[in-house]
């Protein structure tokens, strides 16, 4: 019998509150999910119900106000955090790109980090940046181009290569079809299938039970800040 495989993510009774006192709002409650390596778990519910916190919370984005996160075994908050084991894709895409920032670099930025054992030159960066454009059908953007010259979509699928560049073992994407019309989601969809299929996790929100059904092993629906379970 193979040994059991641990999680690439776990949280473990993760709760998020807002404010203090009467005013105080609970926003995720005492949340727990586990996600295999190579599995896709869907988050849907209404607008409000605290799916987007949770992917925050999951990502290291904004800490619990309760119970922990894990990322292989090792605690998100912890003195000793994976660097880069989780990316998030986050649900506004033009806010989460940096204005100043030219295509390539927003794409390749996460391919600098110090803990990388080779890091590619500019050169490098930006033919990974083109080959990387083409894969989600941004064939000829001009690699140059600042957030504040492309699209909502453009923007959208920048943001997405900038999760998956390095490889993490977590993806955590938030609505990462919204701004795509059908033709270029299905695509999108395909790439993420691919990127479990190599292994990762990846949790994805989306108040879109049809594109949860079609990418995920399983859909879990968020109430009032609970999952189920």
């Amino acid at each position: 019998m193979p040994p059991p495989v641990s999680p690439a993510l776990q949280a473990v009774d993760v709760s998020r509150r807002y404010g203090r006192g009467r005013g105080a709002v609970t926003a995720v409650a005492a949340a727990s999910l586990t996600v295999a390596p190579g599995e896709i778990v869907g988050i849907h519910g209404s607008s409000g119900c605290g799916k987007s916190t949770l992917l925050r919370l999951l990502a290291g984005v904004e800490r619990p106000t309760s119970g922990t996160v894990s990322l292989a075994g090792r605690p998100l908050a912890g003195r000793h955090p994976v660097p880069g084991a989780a990316m998030p894709i986050l649900q506004d895409p033009v806010g989460s790109l940096d204005p100043r920032w030219p295509v390539w670099r927003s794409i390749t930025e996460p391919l600098t980090a110090p803990h990388r054992p080779s890091r590619p030159d500019r050169a490098g960066r930006r033919e990974i940046a083109r080959e990387r454009l083409e894969t989600v059908g941004l064939a000829g953007l001009d690699l140059d181009a600042r957030p504040g010259e492309l699209s909502r979509g453009q923007c959208q699928r920048v943001a997405i290569l900038r999760a998956l560049v390095a490889e993490p073992a977590v993806v955590l994407a938030d609505e990462p079809t919204s701004a795509l019309d059908v033709s270029v989601s299905a695509g999108i969809l395909h790439l993420l299938a691919g990127v479990a299929g190599r292994g990762a996790a990846l949790v994805v929100v989306s108040h879109d039970l049809a594109v949860l059904d079609v990418l995920c092993h399983r859909v879990l629906v968020m109430t009032g800040g609970r999952l189920p379970g």
